[in-house]
């Protein structure tokens, strides 16, 4: 049978407390009317199994193994509600705010695959006090949601996890453009950014889009065939450690490794797009609505993909290498538009090839 939308199911009377005892440690605010459609029993039956579970919860307090605050709360509305037990381990909980936030993260990430998301979601959900209106605000993203890996990454996370604590090296078979080889590396790090888990082999100053055989940093989600090896190696003196904060700072997005650097760029938009990415950016100068502003950054490839998705909102100033990669930039994406920039005297002009 079905009521409120659940199938009811039967289960023996022991096993039944059990379960309801069980909803209650995990601090969930549960109805008799509720109970009673799971497991397809009257209101006296229910009302008999809150007794049981109070009367083990009195013998334990006079047992003095469980303080005397331990107690089923009832409201008169025929809900019920464990108090006091969490701090019994002097555990925190989530609260439901704070479950919708990393539920929210976790979606907008969009890392993991769907069979594992919903694993997180679940658990997730089960700690919540209103999971029904918590289940609510989420439904939408959960039907349409398509993670980016394909295989679960949660072992292969875990691998990488002990292999880094064990100071061992692994095995794997990554593919880049096209070409495909079997790699070792010691791992030393596991970073996130922008949609990818990547598995670090060397500090944030290290090759990452380079060679194939020279890279140090690699998407889980693409490794292959990932194994433990046997062979142990000391892992980098301290002074040469990868630090994720740092790359993350210094490339707001994109984490690809370069070299610091500062960069003074004219910003002709709202200044707080730039000072939010990269919180070591301050404001300079401000004439108008032209903010010059200076950014502590890296010189990789992450920060140069960022400039051109900038467009005409942005300037480089400094360094010229920064600013003459830019504009080299604009200039092929115009060409392979059928588009021409040539100078006639100090004047710059853009042609359509295209027209002629």
């Amino acid at each position: 049978m079905r009521s409120n939308g659940k199938e009811a199911f039967f289960v023996n009377g022991q096993k039944r407390i059990l379960m309801i005892f069980l909803q209650l440690l995990r601090g969930r605010k549960i109805t008799k009317r509720e109970l009673m459609a799971t497991f397809d029993k009257k209101e006296s039956t229910i009302q008999r199994d809150m007794a049981i579970i109070d009367e083990v919860l009195l013998e334990e307090i006079e047992g003095k193994t469980m303080r005397e605050t331990v107690f089923v709360a009832r409201d008169g509305k025929g809900n019920y509600q464990l108090k006091d037990y969490g701090n019994l381990f002097d555990l925190e909980k989530f609260s439901d705010e704070e479950l919708l936030v990393l539920l929210k993260i976790l979606y907008g990430s969009r890392v993991f695959n769907a069979h594992e998301l919903k694993q997180m979601h679940e658990k997730l959900l089960s700690m919540a006090q209103q999971p029904e209106i918590l289940q609510n605000f989420l439904r939408n993203e959960e039907f349409y949601y398509e993670g980016v890996a394909k295989n679960n990454l949660l072992d292969q996370i875990q691998l990488i996890w002990e292999a880094i604590q064990e100071n061992r090296l692994v095995e794997f078979t990554y593919t880049k453009n096209g070409v495909t080889k079997t790699l070792k590396r010691l791992p030393e790090a596991i970073h996130f950014s922008d949609m990818y888990f990547y598995m670090i082999s060397d500090n944030h100053y290290g090759k990452d889009n380079a060679n194939l055989t020279e890279m140090n940093k690699f998407r889980i989600n693409n490794m292959e065939n990932l194994q433990k090896l046997a062979e142990y190696l000391p892992h980098k003196a301290y002074k040469e450690r990868y630090e994720g904060g740092v790359l993350r700072n210094q490339t707001g997005k994109f984490s690809y490794f370069g070299q610091p650097i500062t960069m003074v760029v004219e910003f002709y938009f709202d200044p707080v797009y730039v000072l939010d990415r990269f919180p070591n950016s301050k404001i300079i100068r401000q004439e108008d609505n032209v903010y010059t502003i200076e950014m502590q950054v890296n010189d990789g490839y992450g920060m140069k993909m960022w400039l051109l998705s900038q467009g005409d909102m942005i300037k480089v100033l400094s360094p010229a290498s920064m600013r003459d990669y830019t504009v080299n930039e604009m200039i092929g994406a115009l060409e392979s538009y059928g588009f021409e920039v040539y100078k006639d005297g100090e004047q710059k002009h853009v042609q359509d090839l295209d027209s002629n």
